[in-house]
């Protein structure tokens, strides 16, 4: 009878730790998505000079594949610029579709440099930008560009951005990783931004800056690690209902010097803004595995109460 009286109470919990593990195991298989540090580019990547496109002709200059439609777009692929030219890459003034990817680019002033293109036009992705003076990328006058899977690195000189939105919106920066710049992300004029699974670390200011005239920015499961000098604020907003987490899931971001006992980590800047839900380094939501053993506590005393009154 005994027996029979326990069995619903370990299925309760039975179910409660199943629920937890698949969840775990769900948000973990989502984190290892995020790229952490890319390895130099291989040598096989063909040197080249600089590609610099001003408008739709200029693309057949350089021989790209690719035909510009939105099935086929011009590829910049597999090259090694490094080059004493202000510039590595420029795109502007282009309404045709482009692909920049699997490239190394070390430029004097700026790596990769996309301004005034057709909305969804471009794509970044795989590229490394090292040891600019200005901008490791710099995206301006566009919406709906994505840059993924890049890393940004050793900006350090003069202004040093790794990764530079100007004047623009709708931009996804995804599993990116922007390390050892003056500044990881800045954010001018720039709004409606999903910004999520990047690290910024190591970079001398803020990983993240977003400017008083940026709004309805969504910066989501990003890893901060020891920027500003391990400062306790890593983030800093000044501008409107920019958020820093994503409010569908209530998770926000990993915060290296940020413990599980913390439940709010505040962001520094002119818009009291604050990151309610941090994550761990997994980026798996810390709240929800410390509020496990409670809930089963409770449930348990709860089940024993019922039993004690029925009987």
């Amino acid at each position: 009878m005994r027996n029979e009286k326990k069995r619903p109470l370990l299925t309760i919990i039975v179910f409660l730790l199943t629920f937890s593990l698949i969840s775990s195991v769900l948000l973990g298989t989502q984190a290892a998505n995020v790229n952490t540090f890319q390895t130099q580019l291989e040598s096989t990547l063909t040197p080249h000079e600089p590609i610099l496109i001003y408008n739709n002709a200029n693309f057949s200059d350089y021989s790209l594949p690719g035909s510009g439609t939105e099935l086929d777009p011009y590829r910049i692929e597999n090259y090694n610029i490094t080059t004493i030219n202000t510039a590595g890459i420029i795109v502007r003034n282009t309404t045709d579709y482009f692909v920049i990817q699997n490239c190394y680019v070390d430029a004097w002033f700026t790596a990769i440099g996309i301004t005034i293109v057709d909305p969804g036009t471009g794509e970044i992705s795989g590229v490394t930008c090292k040891k600019n003076k200005l901008y490791g990328i710099v995206i301006g006058e566009t919406s709906q560009i994505t840059v993924k899977n890049c890393v940004v690195e050793d900006n350090i000189d003069v202004f040093g951005i790794g990764i530079y939105l100007i004047d623009s919106f709708e931009i996804t920066l995804t599993n990116n990783t922007c390390i050892n710049n003056n500044y990881g992300l800045y954010l001018e004029n720039t709004n409606s931004c999903d910004i999520s699974y990047n690290t910024f670390a190591d970079n001398l200011e803020y990983g993240v800056y977003l400017l008083s005239d940026t709004n309805d920015n969504i910066v989501h499961h990003n890893k901060f690690i020891n920027n500003c000098g391990g400062a306790v604020m890593q983030a800093r907003d000044d501008g409107v209902n920019n958020l820093f987490y994503e409010a569908s899931s209530e998770q926000g971001n990993y915060w290296d010097n940020w413990s599980s006992k913390d439940s709010i980590v505040p962001i520094a800047g002119l818009a009291d803004n604050e990151d309610p839900y941090p994550l761990d380094e997994e980026l798996i939501r810390l709240a929800s595995l410390f509020f496990l053993p409670v809930l089963i506590a409770l449930v348990i005393v709860v089940y024993k109460k019922r039993i004690k009154k029925k009987s």
